[in-house]
């Protein structure tokens, strides 16, 4: 599993990996859960405990001896970069008596200053690093700090609240940190294939009535007939297949020689809705309608995925499509006269995918 380190004293080393990182294209995944653990240095929290000054978690968040987890409730990250953030719920209350400095919102990032809360009305910046440390996680991702202390202005502001006189400094050995951040969707590798194995029974409805099927390339047709796309550009899934947007390269034709033509072109997998969507095109226009907005022509079940976390793949097998009720008015028009030829639930085949995440 791939590492990446960053030390951030160079300043120069600092902006030739601000470089690096701009020329590649930053690939963020949205969180659907993860943590941030904060372990505190023990003279740190010695001192503290000394001034009498108590550290409570609240809010969702807990503490532990040392050490105080917060779960997250936001964020996003780019495993490829190692880059990203982690918004927390819970507050961390630090009381001298009926004195208080309440930390709110507290927030992970993937750089020098990597701890953040806001602290009365404003944002503070809570500590700086050492080095920052990204491994990925599966689907997810790891991140360390190291050599945290603590930033001029939160120990101002502490000293002043809580009357700790000059207690506290700038730069004071705070403690680590690591976040965890598990995506709620992963953006896909233009590699595989989403596959249409085309019902036997609905191939014979298609040739009854003088209707080829053809790909527009990069599709392609197998015997069977299966009818694959590859996964294009800008593709996101969830590793359990319920979310995100498979977006299709390539595209189909239905042909009845001497009639009529139906393209379905920008084939996007939604499982949110469990629909297969495309954009329709009957022609010749007129007497047909021409191109529509792209909308459901297949309805699914529920996605039934499986993933392999370490691969990072993410796989849908043997999904039963039907055609939506649009689509079947659509090829009623096109090619059986406005005749109820095709039935809206009527199955079209068995969906297939096979992803790899990014």
């Amino acid at each position: 599993m791939k590492i990446r380190t960053v030390l951030l004293l160079p300043t120069a080393a600092l902006a030739v990996s601000l470089v690096l990182c701009s020329s590649a294209q930053a690939l963020y995944d949205p969180l659907a859960s993860g943590s941030t653990t904060i372990a505190l240095a023990r003279p740190f929290a010695s001192l503290l405990a000394s001034h009498g000054v108590k550290i409570e978690a609240k809010g969702g968040a807990t503490r532990k001896g040392s050490r105080i987890v917060l779960p997250a409730s936001g964020g996003e990250f780019d495993p490829g970069l190692g880059a990203g953030t982690v918004e927390s719920e819970g507050t961390l209350v630090l009381a001298a008596g009926k004195r208080k400095v309440i930390l709110r919102k507290l927030l992970f990032k993937a750089k020098r200053s990597p701890l953040y809360a806001k602290v009365g009305g404003g944002q503070l910046k809570i500590a700086t690093a050492s080095r920052l440390r990204a491994k990925r996680d599966g689907f997810g991702e790891r991140f360390a700090a190291a050599g945290l202390r603590l930033t001029a202005k939160l120990a101002s502001r502490l000293n002043k609240k809580l009357r700790l006189g000059k207690a506290l400094s700038s730069g004071q050995p705070l403690g680590s940190l690591a976040a965890r951040a598990i995506p709620a969707t992963v953006h896909l590798a233009q590699q595989g294939r989403l596959s249409l194995a085309v019902d036997p029974a609905f191939a014979a409805k298609l040739n009854g009535l003088f209707v080829s099927l053809n790909p527009i390339a990069p599709a392609e047709l197998s015997s069977g007939p299966t009818l694959s796309f590859p996964v294009g550009p800008e593709s996101t899934l969830a590793p359990d297949g319920t979310g995100g947007t498979v977006k299709l390269e390539g595209a189909a034709e239905l042909l009845q020689l001497g009639s009529a033509q139906v393209f379905w072109r920008e084939a996007w997998l939604e499982p949110g809705i469990a629909s297969l969507l495309v954009e329709v095109d009957l022609q010749p226009s007129p007497p047909h309608s021409g191109r529509r907005p792209q909308g459901p022509l297949l309805a699914l079940p529920p996605a039934a995925a499986g993933s392999d976390p370490a691969a990072r793949t993410i796989s849908i097998s043997g999904q039963g499509a039907t055609l939506t009720e649009a689509a079947a008015t659509e090829l009623n028009e096109a090619f059986a006269e406005g005749r109820p030829s095709f039935n809206a639930g009527e199955v079209v085949g068995t969906i297939s995918l096979a992803a790899t995440a990014e």
